[in-house]
Order: structure tokens, then C-alpha cells, then sequence
């Protein structure tokens, strides 16, 4: 195995996803699914579609293009017969967002020779274009070698494919399409499907390829899980063992697949005639059942509605006094408690699913990422196995991609600078996920070079972030931080792979939103670890209520460290700010009534005569933040609603919820409130 096979087993990949992407869309391949089968054959083994007549490597590379042999005309004129870099890029929707530039990457490739940018689905009409989302597709042919192209994609290598191809004339191309693969074998049966007995078809031709028995052993292998695999799709699943025999050559397995067990399945009574045969038996396939998404999510919605209407029911027992009623009411609350929550569990598991969803894709990535910065990394993945709410997920990818990109670009160093370090050549980068108090942390950790706080400090004086002064008196952790603010970056060029100004504070935004937060350690020279802890699902929220002006607010659980009350002897005012000392930390303090303009508090605090003040310290990506309060209750389990209507745009708040016993809150967001 060298990383050059491994390109091209790679591009072998990529293009049967696209296949079978094509045929749950259409039902059917593209049309020229026969030639890029071709290609991909021919530049498996070696030999390229001009390789008979000395027409090079590079030629063999025109699997991934189909596009470019149907170059023709005036596209085609001027660059036929020459080794030319073809570029294949289809932008991310969201790419406005995580600050790629599709057309400011194709002003960086050198000697560019045609460029064509084409619709990637059909558009939607005018009125319901969404003007930032990006549905293009860009082609584009370079004159200059892909090691010269590849730089100006880094940003992007999950997005595009690079390769050299050869630009035949137009008698040379249609010469090459022309040529026929051997023909395969025919196998007479009749199955429910042309599809499925041309996959047959071609397991049988696999089977009668040339080869040493090491390779017809591994053939064989692959062959019999692909047939038993075809087989069961089909309703006639047979014993794994049997099939494994029937696909040690072609005619064995020709002569199994036309038997009565596609016609009728096994005989009842008595061995059949084959041996092959005699010993196959249905296997009890294991059911499953399809439901929709939109179908789980009402679900959730209606058990998040009756934990609700549960919790009414604890006042309710209350307010009728002592005596028998009062003692089988609190028995069946006991009871419905506990139903509920078994129903509430239940209906989460539904919705669970393992981390691998997100963590599956990293190799490739890392893979792919570290060949284009000449870097060697290790991935290691632990917890794949964890599992979480699928919506927590979906907010999970993009971040971790952020956070697995930057590792690699600006974390882990060239081999060269970390063998002067006295650090092995190849950097490792840990990804590892687990649940921890009812919520799944996923931590991205690198033994690279770490962040450097006195550059950080520098960076945020440079644009205007911090005045020397402060930046000289921010702790270095604190410094570590500033690397989640909007646009803040150290890097010293736009084109690296990460480092625009956007990422760190992408991701912190996505998690927060989530009701998840952000948290980094780096020591310059050692490496650097980001944790990201969301809850476990999104359908329920876990609020602590607190009181402000007589209104009562949720605050998420998620970003509350503590709750205490602190002499307000001990509160240090400089004009309007004020501050106070925390777990031996100086913390800003902010109170809630200002941050909703209310009246302020004219009476002091709860039960100590205005002596202390009820203080919730918010943990937030960009620091701690202590939040004055009138006064603190419950911890409630509450069904978020976003806010819709005229007060979707309202700023501050994350939705609404109903309490227990029936009050409205409104849930603060105070990311934004701060």
C-alpha cells in the first residue's frame, strides 16, 4: 500500500458514492458511469487510457472528469493534447458563512485556462432563492501542475477534487470511449430485477479475473459478502458458509445462483442434488421499522408537553391538605412521575444516535488534509460508541470539522520544525467523545505547538481589540480565549487551510446556540485541547428560574456554574462597572434588571435586609460573568419554544416555556444579553 494507491482506491470511493447517489435519486447510473467505470479500472492497475502509446500517468487520472472528455469546440481548442490540472469544486452551501470565497480560490489558481460554474441542483425560483446559501458547482482546466493548484484549495479539501488528466483531440477521445470491457459471463436465471442480476453478473466476472492466489483468495471474500449481501436485498438470504463455498470460481457460483434457491428457495424435504445447496437455509433476517423524522420529533414534543402538565400536578396534591385523597394522590403523582420519565427516556432513545456519525468521516479528512500541508498525523478516535440526540449531531459536525482542520493547519508542526523540538515527526490528534453529567463532551486535543498568550496579546493590540494596557494585564488563559472572538486571528495569511478570523468563533456560536459550551487549554510547545459540552437532546431544556422586577427568567443549566449570595460589601464598583472576586478570580458582575432596562433594585436583597445579592455565574466561551438576581428558584425541565411572529427578531431571549404550575417564562440567552 503506498499513499499513491490509496489516492486512487480513494477516487474508486468517492466515485461509487456518486453512484449510488445517483440511483436513489433517479433509479438509475449517470450515463457515463461505463466509461468512469473504465478509467477507474484502468488506473487501478496501472495502466492509463493512453498508456499503449506512451500517453503517461497523468492521463490515467480522467476517471475522476468525465467532464473534461466531453469537452468540446472552442473549449476543447488550443488545449487538446497537453497534461493540464483539472479542478472539480462544489462549494458547501453554508461556505458564506465558515468564510470561503468560491470565486477568490479560483483567482489564486496560476495559468488558469477555463473556468465554468454551473448550477449543482436545479435553482428554486427567484422569489425563494436564498441569496446566502451557495448552489454552484465549479469546473475549472490549469495549465500549471497540481502541486502549484493544490495551495490555493486547502481551505476546502472535502469540497474539491484535483488531478492531472490528458486533453485527447476530439479522434483520440471518441477512439477511448470506444474501447470494450471483457465481456462478462452470463448467468440465465430470472431474478426480480436487471439491476440485481447485473450485480451478479459482475460478482461472476470478478470471480474469473486473473490473479495469484493470495489476490483470487481476497477476491473471493469480497465477492461472497457482496452476493450474500445482494442476496438477502433480494428476500432469499442463504447461510453465509454456503455462499463462501459457492464463490470459490466463476462457474461454482453461476451454477448456485441459477438453482431453485432464487426460484422457489431451499427444498423441504431431502438434500438437493448440488451439495453446494444442501446446506442452505433462510436466515431470520432482523426486522426494522422506518419512521420519519417529522413523526420522532412531534413525538418528543408531546412527551416534553406531558412532563409538563406532570409537574402541575405536585401543586395541585399540595393545596388539598392532609387525609386519605391527599395520600392516593401522592402515590398516583408518584406513579405518573415515573411514567413519564420511563416514556420520556424511551422516546430520547429513539432519537440516539453513536458519535461515530460524526467521528466516521475524520480519517479521511485528516488523511486527505495532512497530504496537502506535507504533514504526518495519527488520528486517534475513543467513544465513537457514545451516543447523543441526532439534532445535537447535526449542530456537532461543522464544528468538530473547524476544530480537526485547525489542528492540523496551525496546532500540529511541519515534521522538520518537530524534530528540531526533540517531538516525533508525526503529530497525533485526539478526538474523543463521552457522556458527563447528562450531557456528551467530545474534546479535540493535539500535541502540536500550542497557543502563544504573548501572541495572542499582541494580535488583539494590532486590531484594536485591547489597549496595551489590558492586554499586558489579561492572564494567559484569558489570552487563549480571545481566540473565539469575531474575526480574531494569527495567522498571517487568508489562504491558509484555517486561521480567517471565522472559525473558533463558528464554532463557538453553533454550540452555544445548542445550549452547549466552549472550553480551551493550550501550553505553547505541548499542544492544545478545545472541549465542546452539549446537552444530550434539544427537545427538552434544563433551566434554573430566577426573578428580576417581579418577572421570572429561565438560564439555561447548561452555562450556570454556581449560584451564591455575596456580601455586597465585597462588590468593587469602578463608574458604572462592577466586579467581585470568585473562586480567587476577579469576575464582572452585571445585573439582570439593567440588562432588561427594568427599574433598578431599590430594596436590596431577599432575607438579609439588603445586605447580599443573589449572584448566578454564567460560564461563558469568553470568560465567567457573574448575573445579579432578586432571587433564584426551582430547577424545572422545560419544552423550549424559539420565539416566532413579530418577536422572532427579539434579541436576548432564547424562547419561551411553561413551568409546572403553569407560569409562562421567558428563557434568556445570555451570550447575547451580554
Amino acid at each position: 500500500m503506498t499513499p499513491e494507491l490509496a489516492d486512487r482506491l480513494f477516487r474508486a470511493l468517492d466515485q461509487c458514492a456518486r453512484w449510488v447517489a445517483a440511483l436513489e435519486d433517479t433509479g438509475a447510473l449517470p450515463a457515463d458511469a461505463a466509461q468512469a467505470a473504465d478509467t477507474l479500472v484502468r488506473g487501478l492497475s496501472g495502466v492509463s487510457a493512453e498508456g499503449a502509446a506512451g500517453g503517461g500517468e497523468a492521463a490515467g487520472e480522467t476517471d475522476a472528469f468525465p467532464w473534461v472528455a466531453a469537452l468540446a469546440g472552442e473549449d476543447r481548442d488550443g488545449m487538446a493534447g497537453g497534461v493540464l490540472t483539472a479542478i472539480d469544486y462544489r462549494p458547501d452551501p453554508e461556505c458564506f458563512f465558515t468564510g470561503d470565497d468560491p470565486l477568490a480560490l479560483f483567482r489564486r489558481v496560476p495559468d488558469l485556462r477555463l473556468l465554468r460554474i454551473e448550477p449543482a441542483e436545479p435553482l428554486p425560483p427567484l422569489a425563494q432563492m436564498d441569496p446566502y446559501r451557495c448552489l454552484l458547482r465549479f469546473r475549472a482546466l490549469s495549465g500549471a501542475a497540481v502541486e502549484a493548484v493544490m495551495p490555493a484549495f486547502r481551505s476546502v479539501p472535502d469540497q474539491v477534487r484535483i488531478g492531472s488528466v490528458t486533453l485527447m483531440p476530439a479522434a483520440a477521445s471518441a477512439a477511448a470511449t470506444a474501447m470494450a470491457q471483457p465481456p462478462a459471463k452470463p448467468i440465465a436465471m430470472a431474478l426480480p430485477g436487471s439491476l440485481a442480476a447485473a450485480m451478479l453478473e459482475e460478482q461472476a466476472r470478478i470471480l474469473d479475473l486473473p490473479g495469484s492466489a493470495a489476490e483470487r483468495g481476497s477476491r473471493s471474500a469480497a465477492v461472497a459478502r457482496a452476493v450474500a449481501a445482494i442476496l438477502t436485498a433480494l428476500g432469499r438470504p442463504a447461510d453465509r458458509a454456503v455462499v463462501a463455498a459457492a464463490c470459490a470460481d466463476a462457474g461454482t457460483l453461476c451454477r448456485f445462483l441459477t438453482d431453485d434457491l432464487l426460484e422457489k428457495g431451499p427444498p423441504e424435504n431431502g438434500p438437493p442434488e448440488k451439495p453446494a445447496v444442501a446446506e442452505a437455509r433462510p436466515a431470520s433476517p432482523r426486522r426494522a421499522l422506518r419512521v420519519e423524522p417529522e413523526r420522532m420529533d412531534a413525538l418528543m414534543a408531546l412527551v416534553g408537553e406531558l412532563s409538563v402538565v406532570k409537574g402541575q400536578l405536585g401543586p395541585l396534591v399540595r393545596r388539598v391538605g392532609d387525609g386519605e385523597l391527599t395520600r392516593d394522590m401522592k402515590a398516583f403523582s408518584a406513579r405518573l412521575d415515573s411514567l413519564v420519565g420511563d416514556l420520556s427516556h424511551a422516546a430520547l432513545r429513539l432519537r440516539l444516535l453513536p458519535l461515530a456519525r460524526v467521528f466516521d468521516p475524520l480519517p479521511r479528512l485528516v488523511r486527505d488534509t495532512a497530504r496537502r500541508l506535507d504533514k504526518t498525523v495519527e488520528l486517534v478516535l475513543d467513544g465513537a460508541e457514545t451516543e447523543a440526540d441526532k439534532d445535537i449531531l447535526d449542530v456537532l459536525g461543522e464544528p468538530l470539522l473547524h476544530l480537526v482542520r485547525n489542528a492540523i493547519d496551525h496546532g500540529i508542526e511541519a515534521p522538520e520544525r518537530r524534530a528540531a523540538s526533540g517531538k516525533p515527526p508525526g503529530g497525533t490528534l485526539r478526538v474523543r467523545g463521552f457522556q458527563d453529567k447528562g450531557g456528551v463532551v467530545v474534546e479535540v486535543s493535539d500535541d502540536g505547538a500550542g497557543i502563544d498568550p504573548a501572541a495572542m496579546r499582541k494580535a488583539a493590540v494590532a486590531k484594536g481589540l485591547l489597549t496595551p494596557d489590558a492586554a499586558a494585564a489579561l492572564g494567559d488563559d484569558d489570552a487563549v480565549r480571545l481566540v473565539f472572538a469575531p474575526g480574531f486571528s494569527t495567522a498571517g495569511s487568508v489562504s491558509d487551510l484555517s486561521g480567517r478570523g471565522v472559525g473558533m468563533d463558528a464554532v463557538r456560536t453553533a454550540v452555544e446556540r445548542a445550549g452547549g459550551r466552549v472550553e480551551i487549554a493550550s501550553t505553547p510547545g505541548s499542544g492544545t485541547r478545545v472541549r465542546l459540552s452539549l446537552p444530550l437532546t434539544l427537545s427538552i431544556t434544563r433551566v434554573v428560574v430566577v426573578e428580576a422586577a417581579g418577572s421570572f427568567y429561565g438560564i439555561p443549566v447548561a452555562v450556570v456554574g454556581g449560584v451564591q449570595r455575596v456580601p455586597r460589601a465585597e462588590i468593587r464598583g469602578v463608574k458604572r462597572a462592577e466586579s467581585i472576586v470568585l473562586r480567587d478570580r476577579v469576575v464582572p458582575l452585571v445585573r439582570l434588571r439593567r440588562l432588561l432596562g427594568q427599574p433598578p433594585d431599590d430594596g436590596g436583597g431577599r432575607g438579609d435586609g439588603g445586605e447580599s445579592d443573589c449572584v448566578v455565574l454564567a460560564e461563558l466561551s469568553d470568560g465567567p460573568v457573574a448575573v445579579a438576581v432578586d432571587d433564584v428558584g426551582e430547577r424545572a425541565d422545560v419544552v423550549l419554544r424559539p420565539m416566532t411572529g413579530v418577536l422572532r427578531g427579539l434579541r436576548g431571549y432564547a424562547g419561551t416555556a411553561v413551568l409546572g404550575d403553569g407560569r409562562l417564562i421567558l428563557v434568556l440567552d445570555l451570550r447575547e444579553l451580554l
